[in-house]
């Protein structure tokens, strides 16, 4: 019973880890920042109105949760992807997953602003940790002479974290209310439909006489690392608790950074390194104070919806009580 949830597991980190190497190869390959968020996402749109179809929906949702899906979807596809994307195109795959990495860090620093989690010693100490990381890669880890051409690309992407972190904040609310996988799909629906502005009649044909490597990779991009690797999360996450799923993609960034070293031979300097492990090891630290108390409540009440057949479709009624098995589940949902 086990086998597929880990199997499923374990693949999405590899994909999610790949995708960054996959955006910048399009980059390199000429496809434009916006048209490959826009390709990835229409391409994954039919599966996700599948997928809220199969929840059922979000029946009875009110106006102001509407509003705040909307404006979350737009903040996790549009905010997000474009800020990576065009950031991609001025640092490295590997970097640019190290920025993203700090998502869980930012979205504990905004709902400790907005008054909604308790800032304690271990959290300061975490985010000291993880910014210090962020800043020796901005300004060392090119190896490079410190310039603004140096730091132009991951200061970009730093607006995918702070858009993801923003997302979470809004979302959080909703979670105790709706199903998870539903509001996933909605929200990304709605993210889609901000993309549309940048769709141009010359996109279609472009499409169509692309080359056959560049329809791959945005295949890749949307149904593995986008529909699939949402679903593969919520079945790792319903099987395994929120704090092993969260540890486990704190190894999507080494990976991105080892993929993009072998695939696209970006060089891995000894500052991206040290940076990237002070990143992850103060996300850890930083997280760990609202993943440990959920391990055992959060698991047992997977289990006791399994045994009703509520799993599916049911949404936790504690969820609001458990920030990190809900709060973190969508924040590996981006990459």
């Amino acid at each position: 019973m086990q086998r597929l949830p880990r199997t499923s597991f374990v693949a999405v980190i590899f994909v999610w880890a790949g995708a960054f190497s996959v955006i910048k190869a399009l980059l390199d390959r000429g496809v434009g920042a916006e048209e490959i968020a826009l390709g990835r996402y229409l391409v994954a749109a039919p599966g996700f109105a599948f997928l809220l179809w199969r929840a059922g929906g979000l029946p009875g949702i009110r106006r102001g949760d509407a509003v705040r899906l909307a404006l979350a979807g737009v903040l996790v596809v549009l905010g997000y992807h474009v800020s990576l994307n065009v950031g991609e195109r001025f640092t490295s795959s590997g970097i640019a997953a190290l920025m993203v990495a700090l998502s869980p860090a930012l979205t504990l620093l905004f709902a400790v602003l907005l008054g909604l989690e308790r800032f304690t010693t271990r959290a300061a100490l975490g985010l000291a940790v993880a910014f210090a990381g962020v800043g020796i890669v901005v300004t060392l880890g090119a190896g490079e002479e410190l310039s603004f051409a140096g730091v132009k690309g991951p200061l970009i992407v730093l607006g995918a974290p702070i858009s993801f972190a923003l997302y979470n904040v809004l979302l959080k609310p909703l979670l105790g209310r709706y199903d998870l996988l539903a509001l996933t799909a909605a929200s990304s629906l709605a993210g889609t439909i901000g993309l549309l502005p940048f769709l141009r009649p010359a996109d279609f044909t472009g499409a169509v006489s692309a080359p056959w490597e560049d329809v791959a990779l945005v295949l890749y991009l949307g149904v593995f690392a986008t529909l699939l690797g949402y679903v593969a999360w919520n079945i790792g996450l319903r099987a395994f608790g929120a704090t092993r799923a969260v540890l486990a993609a704190y190894v999507i960034p080494a990976l991105a950074v080892l993929i993009g070293a072998v695939t696209l031979e970006e060089p891995v300097t000894a500052w991206i390194a040290a940076g990237g492990l002070l990143i992850v090891l103060g996300v850890a630290l930083a997280s760990w104070t609202r993943a440990r108390p959920e391990r055992a409540s959060f698991r047992g009440e997977v289990r006791g919806r399994d045994r009703r057949g509520a799993g599916a479709h049911g949404a936790d009624p504690r969820a609001k009580d458990l920030p990190s098995a809900h709060a973190e589940a969508p924040i590996s949902r981006a990459r």
